[in-house]
């Protein structure tokens, strides 16, 4: 496992600095710009100084591996020969997996959070996407929406077991979202039920910038709560799930 942190500023003497060039650097054109269609002109780094004094004592490297290999260690699969990109200074937090030089990287972004802890939820959410990948013939983010609610339900729920944050945190939306969801669940049962083998509706229910008439990312939540409902019935733990067939949760 390879991880490299992206910063626009160094430590030197107590001091902070910028670095020359930071939004024009390759790397970070390629893996966040260029990847999530971001436009360089809408970065606010206003925040910068909050972000700053909660990683500056922080050796972020050091501190991802020990998390990933608790992770191994706590679900007792391994997460090996893996590229992570830590991005700081872009006034965002999320977490994602893109293409770079031909090869799949993780890439996290790190900036409107308060906690330590913020940063724990985001690396075991990826953390077991890594792993259902790993495990899976099939893509699981494109191949149907019924495999996408799982996968990220999976996902929200391991985030909830480590950082033990509130739960539209951990489905990393709104809390208005999120309460949106839990008041129509059976409104989404009854949308989605004859597409959940089909991958049409992928916008619709997880694009960050769809353009619907439902909120945004509805799909985390609801695939979180129908994860957690299935763990609480069924007396498991999310390694009992990680790489379950999606089929058997939604009971298709």
């Amino acid at each position: 496992m390879n991880v490299y942190v992206l910063c626009n500023f160094i430590y030197k003497d107590n001091a902070t600095y910028l670095v020359d060039n930071y939004f024009n650097n390759d790397i970070l054109n390629d893996i966040y710009f260029k990847a999530k269609n971001v436009d360089k002109s809408n970065i606010n780094i206003t925040n910068i100084n909050r972000v700053i004094e909660l990683y500056k004592d922080i050796d972020l490297v050091e501190y991802i591996k020990s998390k990933i290999n608790y992770f191994n260690n706590n679900t007792g699969f391994n997460m090996d020969n893996k590229d992570i990109y830590v991005i700081i200074g872009l006034n965002t937090s999320t977490i994602y997996t893109t293409k770079y030089n031909d090869k799949d990287v993780t890439v996290i972004c790190l900036e409107t959070t308060d906690s330590i802890n913020y940063l724990d939820m985001l690396l075991a959410h990826e953390y077991t996407h890594y792993v259902r990948s790993k495990y899976i013939n099939h893509d699981i983010f494109e191949s149907s929406i019924g495999e996408r609610f799982i996968t990220e339900g999976i996902a929200c729920c391991y985030s909830k077991y480590i950082s033990n944050m509130e739960d539209y945190e951990c489905c990393i939306v709104p809390i208005d979202t999120y309460n949106w969801v839990v008041n129509n669940m059976n409104l989404l049962d009854n949308l989605i039920k004859d597409n959940l083998n089909s991958n049409k509706d992928m916008y619709k229910y997880f694009y960050m910038y769809a353009k619907i008439d439902i909120p945004v990312r509805t799909g985390y939540v609801y695939g979180y709560i129908k994860v957690m409902e299935y763990l609480n019935n069924n007396n498991l733990n999310i390694n009992d799930i990680i790489t379950i067939d999606w089929n058997t949760i939604l009971e298709v």
